[in-house]
């Protein structure tokens, strides 16, 4: 018996506005990156970034197309896929992205990309500034089981977009 354990959590900022669809048998999917710093090495003088393809189905992806947009910063729960296809050339692909079950803001509406974050007193706050939060009573949970996110079906077979 092989035990093996698939989780990846990351923070970042969207690198762009979500892309969203539905399949033929009416699943929605989003699709975005986000861009996470390296922590610098010793070898390296200045830290990098990575950009992190994310995919989200059904609720999650409904909640990514209607609360999520370029610059962002937000947490992501989920796994690694490694989808493999072949090209229309003929050669074998590989590609590989987080498949996304939780995904959390990490700073509230009004902060700006570059402004640190400060937390805010309720006085201070205008209505509207605060994004829904999973945690109040007014918004669900984002989190689902892969085989409600995925609408039950693998998606191995499809093409990234």
């Amino acid at each position: 018996m092989s035990i093996s354990y698939n989780r990846v959590m990351l923070v970042g900022r969207l690198t762009r506005d979500p892309e969203s669809k539905y399949t033929t048998s009416g699943s929605h999917i989003a699709k975005f990156s986000i861009a996470v710093d390296r922590i610098p090495t010793s070898t390296q003088a200045e830290p990098g970034t990575d950009f992190i393809p994310i995919t989200a189905f059904g609720k999650t992806a409904d909640f990514v197309a209607n609360y999520l947009s370029k610059g962002r910063l937000i947490l992501v729960e989920g796994r690694l896929h490694v989808n493999k296809y072949q090209g229309q050339d003929g050669t074998n692909k590989t590609f590989t992205d987080v498949i996304a079950d939780t995904i959390r803001f990490m700073e509230t509406k009004g902060t700006s990309q570059r402004e640190p974050y400060r937390q805010s007193r309720p006085e201070e706050l205008a209505e509207g500034d605060l994004p829904p939060n999973p945690m109040n009573d007014e918004f669900s949970e984002t989190t689902l089981t892969p085989s409600e996110s995925e609408g039950g079906q693998s998606h191995d077979d499809e093409i990234p977009f």
